[in-house]
C-alpha cells in the first residue's frame, strides 16, 4: 500500500492541519509505520479498525499494559488489561461516576457563573475565552474533587501543559520531570491527610474516615482505599492523581474552545444553538466527533497482526487516531462539516472517549461541563462572538485552542437599553 511522506501524527509537520493528513493516510496508507520517532510505531486511521482496536472482544490483542503513550510503560492503574483493569477501576466510581455531573451539578453551575461575573465586571466586553473561562472551568471543578486549592489554577494548569508535552517527547522516560513536579506538588496536600490522621491515632483508615477525620475528596480517598487488601502505592497514588489532574482539565479545555470556536466561526450556527437550547447536547457531541481534544492513544499488539493489508510486528506501539476516525467519510456523511442537524445516536459513535473497557472514566463529567457552560453561555452572553485568530495547543497530539478571543455585548448596558 502506498506510503504518506513524512506522517508523524507526533510532528509539528502535521500540526497545523493534522485533519488533512488524516485523510491522506486514510486513503492511501491506512496503517502507517512512522520510524523516524523512538520508539517507532504505528498508526490506525480508519474508523472500523481503530474501533475494532478498542473493542473488547480484541483487548487481549490490544493491550493497554504499556501505557497511552508511544513510550513503553509498566503496568499500573488503568494502564492493565482485562480483570485487573476493570478491578482497579471500580475503586473509583464513587468519583468518577455515570452520574459524575449530576451529582457535582451545583459546583459546575456556580463556576460558570462566577467565571461569567469574572469577565463581564465593570462593563468589560472582550477578553480570552481560552483563558478566562475555558482553562478555568475545568481546574477549579477538579481542583475540587481533588483536593488541592482552586487559586493554583496557573501552576496546575503549567503543570498538566508539562506533562502532556512529554507525551511527544521522543525519549525512553521524557515525561519523568513533569511527574516529579506533580508528585513534589501533591505531597503537602498528601502528607497534610496524614498528619490529620496520626492526630486522630488512626492507623489504619477507612472510608467511614471520609468526611469526619479526612476532608471528603480524592486525595483523602488515596489514603483509606484498600486494593486487594492493602493500600496504594505510592507510585499508585501518583498515577491516578496525574491521570486526574491532567485528564480532568486539558481535554475539558479543549473542548469548550472547540466548540465555541466552530459556532461563533458561523455566527448563524450560534444564533441557532441560542434560539433553541435542545441544540446543546448535538453541539458538544459533534464538536468532539470534529475537534477531538485528543487526536490519538497507544496500545500494543501482543501478537503479530495485520491491519488493511499491512503487517504489524507484536509488542509495537499503535497509535489509534481518534481524530482520523472521527472523519471517515466511511462512516459518517460531510465528515469535515460542523453540523448540528446529525442525531444523538449517530453522534455518540464518535471515539472522542474512546470505547470499550477503557472508555474514558471522566466523559460524563466532561460532557456535563460542556452541557452547561454551552446553556448558561447561550443565555448569558447571547452575543458572544469571535474578536481575531486564536492559537493551537503546543502538544501535537491534542487539539484545542490556548488563545480564543472574542466579544460581547454588556449585559447590563442590554437590560437598561
Amino acid at each position: 500500500m502506498a506510503e504518506v511522506a513524512d506522517f508523524n501524527p507526533l510532528s509539528a509537520t502535521i500540526a497545523d492541519d493534522p485533519f488533512a493528513a488524516f485523510e491522506r493516510a486514510r486513503d492511501a496508507c491506512p496503517v502507517h509505520h512512522t520510524a523516524e520517532f523512538s520508539p517507532e510505531f504505528y498508526s490506525l486511521t480508519r474508523f472500523s479498525d481503530v474501533l475494532a482496536a478498542l473493542n473488547d472482544a480484541h483487548a487481549e490483542i490490544w493491550s493497554a499494559e504499556s501505557g497511552s503513550s508511544p513510550q513503553f510503560n509498566r503496568p499500573i492503574g488503568f494502564n492493565q488489561d482485562g480483570a485487573n483493569s476493570q478491578e482497579f477501576r471500580k475503586l473509583f466510581r464513587k468519583w468518577l461516576s455515570p452520574s459524575a455531573g449530576a451529582v457535582n451539578a451545583e459546583l459546575i453551575d456556580a463556576t460558570i457563573h462566577d467565571l461569567i461575573d469574572e469577565m463581564i465586571v465593570d462593563g468589560r466586553t472582550r477578553g480570552d475565552f481560552a483563558t478566562e473561562f475555558a482553562v478555568l472551568l475545568p481546574i477549579r471543578v477538579i481542583a475540587r474533587l481533588i483536593g488541592i486549592p482552586p487559586e493554583d489554577a496557573a501552576e496546575l494548569k503549567e503543570m498538566t501543559d508539562e506533562f502532556l508535552g512529554a507525551f511527544c517527547i521522543p525519549a525512553a522516560n521524557g515525561v519523568a520531570p513533569a511527574v516529579a513536579r506533580l508528585n513534589a506538588y501533591f505531597a503537602p496536600h498528601l502528607e497534610h491527610r496524614r498528619a490529620l490522621l496520626r492526630e486522630a491515632g488512626i492507623s489504619e483508615p477507612a472510608e467511614r474516615d471520609l468526611g469526619d477525620v479526612l476532608p471528603d475528596d480524592l486525595l483523602s480517598y488515596m489514603l483509606v482505599l484498600r486494593y486487594r487488601d492493602r493500600g496504594l502505592t505510592p507510585a499508585e497514588i501518583g498515577y491516578v492523581l496525574a491521570t486526574a489532574l491532567t485528564g480532568g482539565n486539558d481535554t475539558t479545555t479543549s473542548m469548550l474552545t472547540n466548540v465555541i470556536h466552530r459556532l461563533l466561526e458561523r455566527p448563524s450556527l450560534w444564533q441557532q444553538v441560542v434560539d433553541n437550547g435542545k441544540l446543546v447536547q448535538t453541539a458538544i457531541e459533534e464538536s468532539l466527533r470534529l475537534d477531538p481534544p485528543v487526536l490519538g492513544l497507544f496500545r500494543t499488539n501482543t501478537e503479530d497482526v495485520t491491519v488493511d493489508g499491512c503487517p504489524i510486528p507484536a509488542n509495537s506501539k499503535v497509535m489509534l487516531l481518534f481524530g482520523s476516525g472521527n472523519r471517515d467519510s466511511r462512516q459518517w456523511e460531510h465528515p469535515d462539516e460542523f453540523r448540528l442537524d446529525r442525531t444523538q445516536k449517530e453522534l455518540r459513535r464518535h471515539l472522542a472517549f474512546g470505547a470499550g473497557v477503557h472508555f474514558c472514566l471522566g466523559a460524563q463529567l466532561a460532557r456535563s461541563e460542556g452541557y452547561r457552560a454551552l446553556e448558561i453561555l447561550r443565555t448569558r452572553l447571547p452575543h458572544l462572538r469571535l474578536d481575531g485568530p486564536g492559537e493551537r495547543v503546543p502538544q501535537w497530539h491534542l487539539w484545542g485552542r490556548r488563545r480564543l478571543p472574542v466579544r460581547w455585548d454588556d449585559p447590563q448596558a442590554m437590560e437598561q437599553g
